[in-house]
């Protein structure tokens, strides 16, 4: 290698390492990662590495990366903290391990599926404080749906195909907020496309997200007066859980909303209406631990 393209390298010099989320081999991505490293780091080598991974071999990672060698479950877990991989980046390296090396066509596919759910799931976008006003209707957050997947372009039409139906008025007032505050954008067919394909919420004032949640329930409401459909579930459970369960209930209603995101984000089928889900836990009692300790 010339001095001169030593020097391009290092000028290349990454400003971090690679984001596993963005490959779909773990082969290139352990290459590249191993690169990166090497960059940020002169003294880091496979022997450093082995040793981190626990590894016997400290040929083992380049042979793996060469296609000599298959990464196991175990050696793949292994891994995870000497790639400093944690949560949902490890989880998607072993899924991604597994996918690379799977040759069944129909188990290649479903884990091609959890990887792009689990790209999915981290596409969103966190509205800021000065697009708030997103939050403050509900059909606000209908209309941009509706506007992108419908094809339909008069607010007339769109009004009519809410359910419940709004005025005109409220429609063009909404979908003029919705591109002032640029979460879409209009195409020159007339048209909308998302600005970002999912949203969630991030410096916005608790009220204000209180509030929409609110409007979400009483539409729930409004539903439980009508037949039950195909498109409408509404289902509860009331049981008694330990402090300690209730966190991992929590932690379950927190993953569900993110795969639901994430397996809409995956539909290959074309959209077809918009639906509102809700997760909802609240307490039916006080704590009995408090109870006691305010009572004696």
């Amino acid at each position: 290698m010339s001095k001169e393209h030593t020097s391009d390298a290092a000028l290349a010099k990454p400003a971090s390492l690679p984001e596993v989320f963005a490959y779909l081999d773990h082969r290139d991505y352990l290459r590249e990662w191993f690169e990166a490293k090497r960059v940020l780091s002169k003294a880091f080598s496979y022997r450093t590495f082995a040793k981190k991974a626990g590894f016997a071999s400290h040929a083992f990672l380049s042979e793996v990366i060469q296609g000599r060698r298959n990464l196991s479950e175990d050696s793949a877990e292994k891994c995870l903290p000497a790639l400093g991989l944690a949560g949902e980046a490890a989880t998607y390296f072993q899924i991604l391990v597994r996918y690379s090396q799977e040759t069944h066509v129909d188990k290649r596919r479903d884990l091609l599926t959890e990887l792009l759910r689990l790209q999915a799931s981290r596409a969103i976008e966190r509205v800021s404080g000065t697009q708030s006003e997103y939050f403050s209707n509900w059909l606000n957050v209908a209309l941009r749906e509706i506007a992108v997947f419908s094809g339909l372009e008069s607010p007339e039409a769109m009004a009519r195909f809410l359910d419940p139906p709004a005025r005109p008025e409220e429609v063009k007032q909404s979908l003029a907020l919705l591109e002032r505050l640029e979460l879409v954008k209009k195409r020159p067919d007339g048209r909308f496309d998302y600005s970002f394909p999912r949203l969630t919420p991030g410096d916005i004032a608790p009220e204000t997200i209180r509030s929409l949640k609110r409007q979400m329930i009483l539409l729930a409401q409004d539903r439980l007066s009508r037949p039950e459909g195909p498109e409408t579930h509404i289902s509860s459970v009331t049981v008694s859980v330990s402090r300690r369960r209730l966190s991992r209930v929590r932690e379950i209603l927190d993953r569900t909303r993110r795969e639901i995101l994430a397996e809409t984000a995956t539909d290959e089928d074309p959209a077809d209406q918009v639906v509102q889900v809700n997760l909802q836990m609240f307490p039916l009692s006080s704590s009995l631990e408090r109870y006691r300790s305010r009572n004696g």
